[in-house]
């Protein structure tokens, strides 16, 4: 199965060298990697011009239109067209991948045929120091309370009835899909997103992103409502990394007059309407029974694991100075 891992970068060409590198290091070898440069940095086109002749018999395709936010958007529309892949991974430029994923979600999917796509459990680091654990439930595990339900936005028309409490109809209501949670699981899913290509491209054209911060909550929940089967991964796949560098999904930030909540608001809105009509609110949720999808690692073993990774990316980076510093020359 061949792997598609799609890169998505703006500026931060010290992150991209060592997301490519985590690629490189992977036990599944039979990957592609799409980059989609979202500024106009020379640096990061040499980074891709070292990469192909340090792999060359990978496809390697830099796209970059030098136009900010953009391609961040279009990325998830362009990508499956572009794609060798049976398979498709998306890799933001600040985060790692762990060295089995590939390895892992190749495995996932060729013995579950039936599954379109997944998203899964990430681990956050700030420097090599493990901060916390996102591992989320599956959409469909909301809290039992009805004060979960209360509206996102108060008075609003009951043709959007997710934004209400679930009291309020006659009888109890199966409303959910990947996206439409309640108000406290509204972010209910992350890195990293995996899907079949093939699936993708069925309904590929029936889809239209518009957000500039939550464009992964529009494009997953778009495949959900137009009928893609889904779940997830338990296993620890990908390593994101918190760091001063500019964000785009940070509160404050506002892009075309509008705020992080305020386009998941309307992302909201326009996913509801991308279901077909007649089709139940409800999602196809596939089994995955697969030995090692669970999350057993210890963090002192997951920070080993993190280190061990990001020492062999700086031996590529950096060897003869880690040569040096190893070395002890009193020995002589």
């Amino acid at each position: 199965m061949k792997v598609s891992v799609i890169v998505r970068t703006c500026n931060r060409p010290e992150f991209l060298q060592e997301a490519l590198l985590s690629v490189e290091l992977q036990t599944h070898k039979d990957w592609e990697i799409i980059v989609f440069d979202d500024g106009d940095n020379s640096e990061n086109q040499e980074i891709i011009n070292l990469f192909k002749l340090n792999n060359p018999n990978k496809r390697v395709v830099y796209y970059n239109e030098g136009s900010e936010r953009f391609l961040f958007k279009e990325s998830w529309l362009i990508a499956p067209k572009l794609s060798n892949g049976d398979l498709m991974i998306r890799l933001d430029d600040d985060d790692l991948l762990d060295t089995e994923c590939l390895e892992f979600v190749t495995k996932v999917f060729s013995e579950t045929p039936d599954l379109d796509f997944a998203y899964g459990t990430s681990a956050f680091f700030r420097n090599r120091t493990i901060e916390n654990i996102i591992d989320i439930n599956t959409p469909h595990d909301f809290a039992k309370t009805t004060a979960t339900w209360e509206g996102y936005l108060e008075g609003h028309p009951y043709n959007h009835p997710w934004r209400f409490k679930q009291d309020a109809f006659e009888e109890p209501r199966y409303i959910s899909s990947l996206i439409h949670a309640s108000k406290l699981n509204y972010n209910c899913l992350w890195h990293p997103y995996i899907m079949r290509t093939e699936s993708v491209l069925k309904v590929i054209d029936k889809i239209k992103i518009e957000s500039n911060f939550v464009d992964d909550l529009e494009f997953l929940g778009s495949l959900d409502n137009l009928g893609l089967s889904y779940n997830k991964l338990n296993k620890i796949l990908l390593y994101c990394r918190r760091h001063e560098n500019d964000h785009i999904t940070e509160p404050g930030k506002v892009i075309d007059g509008k705020t992080l909540w305020d386009d998941i608001l309307e992302v909201r809105d326009r996913v509801d309407f991308l279901r077909p009509s007649g089709t139940e609110f409800e999602s196809t949720i596939i089994p995955i029974e697969i030995d090692g999808n669970d999350n057993t690692l210890t963090p002192e073993e997951l920070q080993t694991r993190f280190e061990t990774l990001t020492n062999r990316i700086e031996d590529i980076l950096n060897p003869n100075q880690n040569f040096v510093e190893k070395f002890d020359w009193r020995l002589f």
